[in-house]
This record gives C-alpha cells, structure tokens and sequence, in this order.
C-alpha cells in the first residue's frame, strides 16, 4: 500500500483528505500543519508522495518545503491549493516533480494523479 503524507494547515480539510485517500487506498502516514511537523514526519513516516496546500503555518510556505523536499528526497508531491495566481502555479511548475489541483479538490482527479505519480507515470 503506498503511503502519502498530508500537509495541510486546516484540521477539518486535512481530515477530509484522509478519508478520501483512504476510501481511494492509500495509506496516510500523518498529517502535518506546518513545515516543522512535516519534516519529522517525513523522517519518521518515509511516506511515497506528499499532499500539500501552499500556505502552512509557520515560516516556510509550501513552496519552500517542496524546494527541500525535491532536492533532498525527489518525493512526488501535489500540492492543493485554493490560488490560481501566476506566481503560485509557475512556482510549483518550477519544482518538477510536483502537481498541482484547485480546491475544491475534485476525488477523481486527485485520484488519477496520485496513481499516475506512484507509477512513475508524471
């Protein structure tokens, strides 16, 4: 079963995409509210692929735990975000490796994606 950790500073969102990734079977490792969180857990947890919002609590933005993320572990992550602003999607676009969707997150696209990245597919 492939394991993805959730970083989402939104409690009830957060939640919300547990069940989702569950029903969809995956496995959530945990779930983190800032970067801080999400690196010990990701120390801990070694999840397969990373679900992420763009703003956290916290110093970092999403953005910049993914830049760490991407040049330490190359972990395929997809970030949810609720911004369509040009910097924001150029950002993620810059990363490589990582995704994209538009909240209100639709369960089949982020299905598709998810299983399209752990193939090595995207």
């Amino acid at each position: 079963m492939k394991k993805i950790l959730i970083i989402e500073d939104e409690a009830i969102i957060s939640f919300g995409y547990r069940l989702q990734l569950e029903q969809m079977g995956f496995q959530v490792t945990g779930s983190a509210a800032s970067s801080a969180e999400a690196e010990q857990l990701m120390r801990e947890e070694h999840p397969d692929a990373i679900m992420m919002d763009v703003y956290l609590k916290g110093e970092k933005t999403g953005l910049d735990l993914a830049r760490e993320i991407r040049h330490n572990d190359k972990l395929p992550i997809v970030f949810l975000t609720a911004s369509n602003k040009p910097e924001i999607v150029e950002g993620i676009k810059n990363l490589g490796g990582c995704h994209y969707l538009l909240k209100p997150i639709d369960p089949d696209g982020l299905n598709q994606v998810l299983h399209r990245i752990m193939q090595g597919d995207a």
